[in-house]
């Protein structure tokens, strides 16, 4: 645009100098003549030097933008916003390739992370697999023994089926084809069928899993929910021994709120960000896989919900959010 209208100033000045001309000369004689190609030759040297500072500008530009591609520098701070007819053109390229490294940068992460995972789940098989090996090579030379090592089998199988069924689960979390349903469901019917299922589990161990608080409907994935409750009420309860757990149901007219209180030591700081991590066991001789917080933790943060810890002095707790929509 400011191209055309240097050109068209050009050729104003040529009319312009043109009519002076034939003013101050009526006459059309050879100085009229010479002043006429005089006056053209200048337009046509001014014609030729305005296109070749055009071209050297856009020569420039392109430079610039095949520089621009050539490099990741998406800090757009570093570029001056100029309104020409390439300025569009550039802010896409830097769009463009801001977004590429943003695509990089989370399919390194990706790989980071599916690399780390596979490591762990490569180390969780291999523990019941070689197990079952050793009891098998051992029922071969001490058949007296066989039914111990039958049942250690069957322990190491069951082990394994569980844990199969838990990446299933991840798996399914994870995958972007799941939706939560909302549903409106009794919390306190849901709460019953965990605690029911808790006292199946520890039938050994003498605790109560007392229900504090009045039931409300929830709008939730039952299914999933269950899922994430079950988790961290099994979790308090290996955690605080023969103490057992305490559930609280509240609402409000911001969330309504499952809090499930615990009497373990607790988590340390240094260890409260590691605790969502897949995998991770803060305490390494614990039977569990590290993966229940997590797990809880994607359910209800799919649920539009949070998972808060408190540590306390004498109890902890994790309180699962589910916010009013």
């Amino acid at each position: 645009m400011k191209e055309n209208k240097g050109f068209l100033c050009i050729v104003f000045i040529n009319l312009f100098l043109s009519l002076l001309t034939v003013c101050l000369s009526p006459r059309f004689d050879i100085i009229t003549f010479m002043c006429f190609v005089i006056v053209n030759v200048i337009v046509f040297v001014l014609l030729i030097l305005n296109d070749k500072n055009r071209e050297n500008r856009i020569k420039k530009k392109i430079e610039d933008i095949f520089l621009l591609l050539h490099s990741l520098n998406t800090d757009v701070d570093n570029y001056e916003v100029e309104d020409d007819e390439f300025g569009g053109l550039r802010d896409e390229i830097i769009k463009v390739i801001g977004e590429k490294r943003i695509v990089t940068d989370k399919a390194v992460k990706s790989e980071q992370i599916l690399r780390e995972y596979t490591e762990d789940i490569a180390h969780q098989l291999k523990t019941p697999l070689t197990g079952i090996l050793l009891m098998l090579d051992l029922i071969k030379e001490d058949e007296g023994n066989k039914i111990e090592y039958i049942n250690r089998i069957r322990a190491s199988s069951n082990r394994l089926h569980q844990l199969v069924d838990i990446l299933l689960k991840l798996a399914a979390l994870d995958s972007e084809t799941i939706k939560m349903k909302k549903e409106s469901i009794s919390v306190k019917k849901l709460i019953d069928e965990v605690v029911t299922e808790m006292e199946i589990i520890f039938a050994n161990q003498d605790f109560t899993i007392p229900v504090v608080g009045k039931d409300y409907k929830l709008i939730c994935d039952r299914k999933w929910t269950y899922e994430a409750i079950y988790n961290i009420v099994k979790n308090g309860i290996e955690a605080s021994e023969d103490k057992g757990v305490k559930i609280y149901l509240k609402e409000s007219h911001i969330y309504q709120s499952i809090t499930i209180e615990d009497f373990g030591k607790g988590i340390s700081k240094d260890n409260l960000k590691k605790i969502y991590r897949r995998f991770y066991k803060e305490n390494k001789d614990s039977k569990g896989y590290g993966i229940g917080l997590p797990m809880a933790k994607t359910i209800i943060e799919k649920q539009n919900g949070e998972l808060v810890y408190t540590r306390g002095k004498t109890s902890n707790s994790f309180e699962l959010r589910f916010y009013r929509q």
